[in-house]
């Protein structure tokens, strides 16, 4: 098998609410979806994510594909393009155009050549993880918020993460005692203050949340993400709640968070070779791993086939609109599809209806 052309759609998805946390609010995703195309006949999806502004026109990430990516790409082996190691150094760090969607592409086609599902392809054997609700809740009032968790509730959520941060300590009480009243006990609580504190705010909020009898399973992104003293401080002085990190950092973050003892449970999502990498060099450590958010869910592939992933995210967002059969959740699990691939079929409706050329 042999890529030999590929396809790029432009698609602007409104939001059925708006997302975001204490910096940052979103009310559409911009997306940008490539088939790369195989001598056989077979089609490999990736996709690509930018939030807050709109992407560049069709016309121009066509033209930048084809000069920053598609010439690495056109011919070769999609397993081999998958698996192949590069070396960013000099002028080709950040040189690739969709180096994501590429990816993901890749694997598909490679699990479709092999006949196999992309979890299996990667070792896994159980396709079922244990997902969390995410609320992503910051900019939702007390209702949407309790409509929310109520939607997680009916899907079987036996975990639940909302969004603390706020300047004001009782508006983050507010929320968890919302959590408490609509959801009761026996479910997972994780709070996400994305980066909002410094270090001894983190744990002065921590110790709140402990005095008011909130039993909190983790705490996600307490402070700026490359402040690998902080983190260490925190796992020392943090004793109720595990500390989760590490979304936001590359490869090489993610080593230095490690060795400075400051993670509990890292937090690995992107492209599936570096995600797999981390993942191995955080069991040499005994830090379990959790994926965040991934484009239509396809970290359930990975999470399936690691040993030692605690929890996937699941948001519910529009992404899966573009999606023929969405990646399935069920009793507080994701359902890896076990399709040939990554599973997931463009319905060609939805394309067309959210593609804007630009």
């Amino acid at each position: 098998m042999k890529i030999v052309d590929f396809e790029i759609h432009r698609c602007r998805i409104p939001l059925d609410r708006p997302i975001g946390d204490s910096q940052v609010i979103f009310t559409e995703h911009f997306m940008t979806v490539l088939e790369l195309k195989a001598d056989d006949g077979r089609t490999g999806v990736g996709f690509e994510l930018q939030q807050g502004m709109p992407i560049s026109a069709l016309a121009q990430l066509e033209g930048q594909y084809r000069y920053n990516g598609w010439s690495s790409v056109e011919g070769q082996s999609p397993l081999g393009m998958a698996m192949r190691i590069g070396r960013p150094r000099g002028g080709n760090v950040g040189a690739s155009a969709l180096g994501l969607a590429t990816e993901t592409a890749m694997w598909d086609l490679a699990a479709q050549q092999a006949e196999l599902p992309l979890y299996r392809l990667f070792g896994g054997t159980d396709p079922r993880v244990r997902a969390y609700g995410s609320t992503l809740d910051f900019h939702l009032d007390e209702s949407e918020f309790r409509s929310w968790m109520g939607h997680f509730a009916e899907m079987g959520m036996q975990a639940i993460k909302i969004k603390v941060g706020h300047p004001d300590v009782e508006w983050d009480l507010g929320r968890l005692a919302t959590v408490r009243d609509v959801l009761g006990p026996g479910v997972d609580v994780m709070v996400d203050a994305n980066e909002a504190w410094s270090t001894k705010e983190a744990i002065s909020r921590m110790k709140r949340y402990d005095d008011e009898g909130f039993d909190i399973f983790w705490i996600e992104d307490p402070i700026t993400r490359e402040d690998y003293p902080g983190y260490a401080m925190l796992a020392a002085e943090i004793g109720t709640s595990r500390i989760n990190t590490g979304e936001y950092l590359g490869f090489h973050g993610k080593r230095r968070l490690l060795e400075s003892r400051g993670v509990d449970v890292l937090n690995i999502h992107g492209q599936f070779q570096a995600s797999r990498a981390a993942a191995y060099l955080a069991g040499d450590y005994g830090v379990p791993v959790s994926l965040g958010n991934t484009l239509m869910e396809l970290g359930v592939h990975l999470a399936a086939s690691l040993p030692e992933c605690l929890y996937l995210e699941f948001s519910d967002l529009a992404w899966n609109r573009l999606a023929v059969e969405p990646v399935k959740f069920e009793a507080g699990h994701a359902i890896a599809p076990d399709r040939p691939g990554h599973g997931i079929t463009l319905d060609r409706d939805a394309l067309a209806k959210y593609s804007e050329p630009g």
